[in-house]
């Protein structure tokens, strides 16, 4: 299949482009199908065992309307499609059944329910996947749109590149250079680039004036030799100096002048600089035969056409090739050619060779780079996103381990609770209600670790929001639980940004809920909601009167679980700021606090103009 440099290249980068990006499509894709099937085994399993201790005492005392409330709750997850709990001696206990819901395929999973060594009945719970398989559908949908416009975008910037850089500078080295072979010399060849192809014009500028030269001198030595034929000696004399000129300048230029016979493949005349290209004495290169001995075998196929085809007259030639040199070394020329017919109608080539090994050796070196470069990066985020694996895993898996003994715990202490508290004195409850509340504690934590996971894993989709209202809305959904507290609230109108909504008032709420937790000790409580700009760039702020922090702490304010005031002063986990954090990085922008002990906070936060859609880490 024979291709123009247009098709060729195009063809080649976007089968670059496509082939990586529909593997790392497939394979994510499969990893996202395997992860949803593991979450949706962990998930039975777990909702299993959570009806299993929570059916103990309904199957025990025979009272299903005690387990009523649970299994309405785990039927309240929308994969549920059916849970039935039996009795061991009276059949069905507690039903319920939905097949409405079912997208997909159903799974069920059975557990006996034990009490005091006994098997007291069983729970069945089926489960439906198409939930999870939709959400992985969708996201396959969005990546194959993602790939058409990429393809369509780097079509319109390579044929843009392509043409601009490429294509219209040789379509205009290529007329230049009919223009010097039909002696069309009065107009100069101006070049102002400086790659290689700037250099070829430039040279052919050179060729241009030096032939413009020498046919100004011929000119003048045939109106010489009309004027006085009768001197005939003197005229041969002055034109023997003015070739002798003509080929000192043109040995002079890095240009090496040659003319050949295509039919023997040899030469007919080359420059003297050609005995410095190779270190072959002229009488080689006039040898018949030499280009099909000394060029280089791989690239014999770009002389086939300049010696082997038919030529028709005017017609041009230009490529780049190898020829093997007397120390062995491999030496890159470009050959300029064009075809005439001599006297007798036999086609006739001369051109022009210049050495370029240097910037082939310079192209060679960058391409290596680039490619070297390629792979470090590959590697680089092989290994992040094996990390960032491992680490989502290590965190599941810690999650789950702690919740499983919190779990017994806790169940263990309600039993002391409600079965033994009338056995226990005053200071062994206290401790039962201690360890329930560390355990709560606790259990809080690791929510507070799931939430910041999930900021970080979720997906940032971004769109117009109304940042004013949402400050109003949430500051009257803050003051509605102190009615009667004196308060100035200022909130600036049409601050429009570009972000996610829901994530952008989670940020939001904890603002303005700090704001107005540390503004308690005032009088009047002022909060304000507003925008400046900050060398050119739009900031927005949420500023109080409150308590205000020593700015020596400010280093640890969106560290997890770092608190500036004792739990007995504030309430609070500790965990809204570097919530706020997250989910401003997540959008591309960033966030600091200025404050003043007893004066007063102010928070700035940056929202791109386009809110970026970050890649999940």
């Amino acid at each position: 299949m024979n291709l123009s440099l247009r098709p060729a290249v195009i063809l080649a980068i976007l089968l670059g482009l496509l082939l990586p990006a529909s593997i790392n499509g497939y394979l994510s894709i499969r990893t996202d199908l395997a992860n949803a099937e593991k979450n949706i085994r962990q998930d039975h399993e777990r909702l299993v065992e959570i009806l299993v201790l929570g059916m103990q005492e309904p199957l025990w005392n025979l009272a299903p309307e005690s387990g009523k409330p649970l299994l309405d709750s785990v039927m309240s997850d929308p994969r549920v499609i059916r849970i039935v709990v039996n009795d061991a001696s009276l059949g069905v206990f507690l039903n319920s059944n939905k097949p409405e819901r079912r997208l997909g395929k159903l799974s069920s999973l059975s557990h006996l329910v034990s009490k005091q060594g006994n098997v007291i009945g069983n729970v069945t719970l089926e489960l439906d996947d198409g939930l999870a398989k939709q959400a992985i559908e969708h996201k396959q949908q969005q990546y194959l749109i993602a790939v058409a416009i990429q393809v369509a975008f780097s079509l319109g910037l390579i044929l843009f590149l392509l043409n601009s850089r490429v294509l219209r500078p040789l379509e205009k080295l290529t007329q230049q250079s009919t223009q010097l072979a039909n002696d069309q010399l009065d107009r100069p060849f101006i070049w102002h680039r400086e790659d290689e192809i700037g250099q070829l014009g430039s040279a052919l500028e050179q060729t241009r004036q030096a032939l413009q030269k020498m046919i100004s001198t011929l000119e003048q030595k045939n109106l010489q030799l009309e004027a006085d034929l009768m001197s005939r000696q003197q005229i041969e004399s002055a034109l023997r100096v003015s070739e002798d000129r003509m080929r000192r300048l043109v040995e002079s230029t890095r240009l090496i002048p040659w003319d050949a016979r295509p039919e023997e493949w040899r030469f007919t005349y080359v420059g003297p600089q050609a005995e410095q290209l190779l270190n072959y004495p002229l009488a080689v290169w006039y040898s018949e035969g030499f280009l099909s001995s000394y060029l280089h075998p791989d690239d014999r196929h770009y002389a086939y056409p300049l010696f082997a085809d038919v030529h028709e007259p005017g017609q041009v030639y230009e490529f780049e090739c190898r020829l093997l040199a007397a120390n062995g070394k491999e030496v890159w020329v470009q050959i300029m050619a064009t075809c005439d017919l001599d006297p007798t109608g036999v086609p006739h080539l001369q051109g022009f060779l210049f050495d370029i090994s240097q910037r082939k050796h310079n192209e060679i070196q960058l391409e290596s780079y680039r490619h070297h470069l390629e792979d470090a990066i590959e590697d680089r985020s092989r290994e992040l996103a094996t990390s960032n694996h491992e680490l989502e895993i290590l965190t599941n898996i810690l999650t789950h381990d702690l919740r499983t003994p919190l779990r017994t715990i806790e169940g263990f202490s309600q039993v002391l609770v409600d079965d033994y508290q009338d056995n226990l004195d005053s200071n062994a409850r206290n401790y039962l209600q201690r360890i329930r509340g560390s355990i709560n504690g606790m259990a809080s934590r690791i929510d507070d670790l799931l939430m910041l996971q999930q900021f970080s894993r979720s997906e940032v989709r971004p769109q117009s929001v109304d940042l004013s209202a949402m400050g109003h809305d949430i500051m009257d959904e803050i003051t509605m639980l102190q009615p009667d507290r004196a308060c100035e609230i200022t909130i600036a109108p049409d601050l429009n940004v570009d972000a996610d909504p829901r994530l952008l008032r989670i940020a939001l709420f904890n603002l303005l809920e700090n704001a107005w937790k540390y503004s308690q000790s005032k009088d009047i409580i002022r909060i304000s909601l507003g925008s400046t700009h900050v060398n050119g760039q739009m900031v927005y702020y949420v500023a109080d009167e409150g308590i205000g922090f020593n700015m020596a702490q400010a280093k640890n304010l969106f560290t997890p679980f770092y608190r500036l005031h004792s739990q007995a002063q504030y309430s609070g986990n500790g965990i809204g700021l570097t919530a706020v954090q997250r989910i401003i990085s997540r959008h591309g922008g960033r966030i600091w606090a200025k404050s003043t002990p007893g004066e007063g906070t102010v928070f700035y936060f940056t929202l791109p103009e386009q809110a970026l859609k970050v890649q999940e880490v």
